[in-house]
């Protein structure tokens, strides 16, 4: 079996034993376990470039159908309301493989099966948090809002403050992958008013690992630092490894910025390593890119275009085109180093058509800016200051000065 079949497996099993402890399911887990057999068949290299490129991103069809035998075998064995609730943390899973169309159709059977019953309706509300992220994670902004403003209705009803906040966490990172880092940060602030310091833990967490990123990118270091680091607390003590590895993602961009970049590559590491682990697709994509850009600054242009090429694989898989957007910005950068001029316009004009097409404005003036270093090196200097005004008009409005070229991703 793939490694990332073994990693479904091994979620499947775990939400299983979470709902179910009766012998039939003890053995219908021995079932799922028998389409498990290279458990130990693990690299043995440790040279961490090798391993993460050699990384086989799923087909889908093999996911398939062990899902759907979870999925009949709670639906005959648990109350609905178990086995809404087993759905919804099934759909999550997929979002995680990269599986979005699946996750998709997990939520639609959801809300078939609540139709509209007010005894489900916080899980109706999470359930429209969760296509909202299915929607967000490929940059389809206004179907996005639209389920947020869904589950925001919903818990009005129910006078929900940690539902509020959960609402206005999503629409900061909405806001904050559009560009927008005040209002980001103001939905993330008002997030944190809403919860009281015990509560909502997780939640708690992803909004300091958001406001993590939106110090970073205004270049307050200290209390990026901080933010994540209460995150990371927060993480580990719920044992989420998932997250706990997009934290470290985002430590890596601030070391980015820092332009200390051994310490950055450090931190992508130990987001791969557990990211493979768990097969979560959208964090290898983005530390992938975070990997492709420090090689690109360290002159190693091999190893940068080869990670490009494995993140542009996975982005590929997920939908992700913003990710798909910073793969071209960075193969511009690339060529551009290896004086392919032509070839590198052509990446650089791929990255800000996208960046235009799907609203973000950030990664936008990024790309602008390598396309002005570009088109200086041409000798094309009035096409340059083109692109460079546009850059820092969108600079001079979010409040910074000057642009530390990077990346950015929001948390969800």
């Amino acid at each position: 079996m793939k490694k990332e079949n073994h990693n479904l497996v091994s979620e499947l099993k775990q939400l299983l034993k979470n709902y179910l402890v009766t012998p039939e399911v003890q053995d219908f887990i021995k079932t799922l376990e028998t389409y498990d057999e290279s458990e130990n068949n693990h690299f043995n290299s440790n040279d961490l470039d090798k391993i993460q490129m050699e990384f086989e991103v799923a087909s889908g069809k093999d996911n398939r159908f062990q899902v759907d035998r979870v999925i009949t075998l709670s639906e005959m064995m648990l109350s609905k309301e178990k086995h809404l609730a087993l759905l919804l943390d099934l759909s999550q899973i997929m979002l995680s493989m990269g599986e979005l169309d699946f996750a998709f159709e997990i939520t639609q059977n959801i809300t078939a099966k609540i139709d509209n019953n007010p005894d489900h309706s916080d899980l109706a509300a999470e359930t429209e948090l969760l296509i909202a992220k299915i929607y967000w994670s490929q940059a389809q902004w206004d179907e996005s809002e639209f389920h947020i403003e869904e589950a925001y209705n919903i818990y009005t009803a129910s006078s929900n403050k940690c539902g509020y906040a959960k609402c206005e966490n999503m629409y900061g990172t909405l806001h904050g992958e559009k560009g927008d880092f005040v209002k980001a940060k103001e939905h993330f602030e008002k997030a944190l008013t809403l919860l009281k310091n015990d509560e909502c833990t997780s939640l708690q967490a992803m909004i300091f690992t958001n406001l993590g990123i939106i110090y970073t990118i205004f270049g307050d270091f200290e209390k990026a630092i901080w933010n994540h680091k209460n995150s990371i607390d927060k993480f580990e003590k719920l044992s989420n490894t998932n997250h706990i590895a997009r934290v470290y993602h985002n430590i890596g961009m601030l070391y980015t910025r820092m332009m200390k970049y051994d310490e950055a590559l450090e931190e992508f590491n130990k987001c791969i390593t557990l990211s493979l682990e768990s097969n979560y697709l959208s964090n290898c994509a983005i530390a992938y890119i975070g990997k492709a850009y420090i090689y690109s600054k360290l002159n190693n242009q091999q190893l940068a275009d080869a990670f490009t090429d494995k993140a542009m694989e996975i982005a590929y898989k997920i939908n992700d085109t913003l990710s798909i957007a910073d793969v071209y910005k960075i193969k511009g950068m690339i060529n551009n180093d290896l004086e392919n001029f032509e070839l590198s316009e052509e990446f650089f004009e791929n990255s800000i058509r996208l960046n235009n097409d799907f609203e973000s404005s950030f990664n936008k003036a990024e790309s602008s800016v390598e396309m002005s270093k570009l088109l200086n090196k041409m000798d094309r200097k009035e096409e340059a200051i083109t692109y460079i005004q546009s850059a820092q008009n969108y600079f001079s409005q979010i409040g910074l000065g000057k642009n530390n070229a990077g990346l950015v991703e929001m948390a969800i």
